[in-house]
């Protein structure tokens, strides 16, 4: 990833009229079989106007068709070097992420350091067994599979690190319910600051991360 060092300073962009932005950075995180990709193929440019979206799933297939998960480590090493390149070239981007880990937390404070916004976008499922069959549906339509000890593994831990690090961590965090045909605003959180719109859906996420 980016070094941003002593040398880093905040910084912004001047587009047409004079108006000032910063650059964005979009993470769109749930847990497999959320709807990440789907959700952010519409989302980024039509509502974001971001059009730079890195995805290691797809960059695999691309690399392989037949075979993605035989790309892995490959994907993987793009999918850093692509970040790295927007971030060089203060350029808008989104990246989808489980949230299984903490990695990316580094990345939001270097990021936010150094004049980025950060934005945090989680498509979150009622339950575990969910995120099984929302996987096995895809598998169907042809797309790549996961293990189902990742699936479990991931589940809870994911929503442990958006509630407990990444909702604060970022300048903007919103949580939908993705369970459904039009997914339900659950919270918004800005900092410390959490407001919770879905009481139900709420407590399904704290059950969740306790699982």
């Amino acid at each position: 990833m980016v070094n941003f060092g002593r040398s880093a300073r905040p910084f912004c962009r001047v587009i047409a009229g004079g108006t000032v932005t910063m650059p964005t950075c979009w993470i769109v995180a749930g847990p497999n079989g959320g709807g990440k990709t789907t959700f952010a193929l519409a989302y980024l440019p039509d509502v974001a106007n971001c059009y730079r979206f890195v995805n290691a799933d797809m960059i695999a297939a691309g690399l392989s068709p037949l075979a993605p998960e035989q790309e892995l480590a490959a994907a993987s090493r793009i999918f850093l070097a692509e970040i790295d390149s927007c971030i060089r070239q203060q350029r808008d981007f989104a990246f989808e992420t489980t949230l299984a880990g903490r990695g990316y937390i580094k990345l939001v404070r270097d990021l936010r350091a150094s004049g980025w916004r950060v934005e945090l976008i989680y498509l979150a499922l009622p339950s575990k067994e969910m995120s099984h069959l929302r996987v096995a549906e895809r598998v169907a339509h042809g797309g790549h599979s996961i293990p189902a000890a990742d699936i479990d593994r991931r589940f809870a831990r994911s929503l442990r690190n958006l509630l407990d690090h990444f909702s604060s961590a970022v300048d903007a965090c919103r949580c939908f319910m993705n369970s459904g045909p039009v997914p339900q605003l659950i919270f918004e959180q800005q900092g410390e600051r959490r407001a919770v719109m879905h009481e139900e859906y709420y407590q399904m996420l704290l059950k969740g991360s306790r699982a």
